[in-house]
């Protein structure tokens, strides 16, 4: 291996990049959920929409740095296979395996998002809808296989996260079923 590679403090970019792309996607899915609320004017939609974009596109490639760093770590190396193919990993396979399938499903959204003309609102509304168990398996995999999940404010930082997705999409299953009110 590239000797200044393995001098790099791979362990501390694989655990910041797990939480900042966990904080990063979380905030992603609250704008989405936020954004579907109907009451926004079209200025304010559209910078909403622009930030939801922008903390999931940032949210993704965090995940994909987490996802290939273990392959140059000497502390726990981790093979392209147990990165690449579900519960193939040596250390931890379930919660690693709930890993990779969070991460291929939040690439099927983001390809689903760029694919929407192309196989229709509805099929895409439903592939997106796949983000509220993609954020479970996320938190799940970070909460129990992250080692920085025992410090206070890590931990609070994924039960804060599900509070506010639980709270906003109670807001938003509240405004679907207001009278007239529009589904989008």
């Amino acid at each position: 291996m590239i000797p200044w590679i393995v001098d790099w403090p791979v362990w501390q970019i694989i655990r910041v990049t797990g939480i900042v792309s966990f904080v990063s996607l979380s905030l992603g899915i609250a704008l989405g959920i936020m954004y579907s609320y109907p009451v926004w004017p079209a200025k304010s939609k559209t910078k909403l929409f622009k930030l939801h974009r922008l903390f999931n596109n940032a949210g993704i490639v965090l995940m994909l740095l987490h996802a290939a760093f273990p392959v140059i770590s000497t502390y726990m190396p981790f093979s392209w296979k147990e990165v690449l193919l579900p519960f193939a990993a040596q250390h931890d396979a379930v919660l690693n395996g709930i890993g990779t399938l969070a991460g291929y499903g939040l690439i099927v959204v983001l390809l689903s998002t760029d694919l929407r003309n192309a196989i229709g609102k509805k099929l895409w509304h439903l592939i997106h809808l796949l983000s509220y168990p993609i954020f479970i398996l996320v938190a799940v995999h970070g909460f129990f296989l992250g080692s920085d999940t025992v410090m206070a404010g890590i931990r609070w930082t994924y039960i804060g996260s599900f509070i506010l997705i639980g709270l906003l999409t109670i807001g938003r299953l509240m405004f679907l079923s207001s009278p007239g009110a529009a589904v989008k």
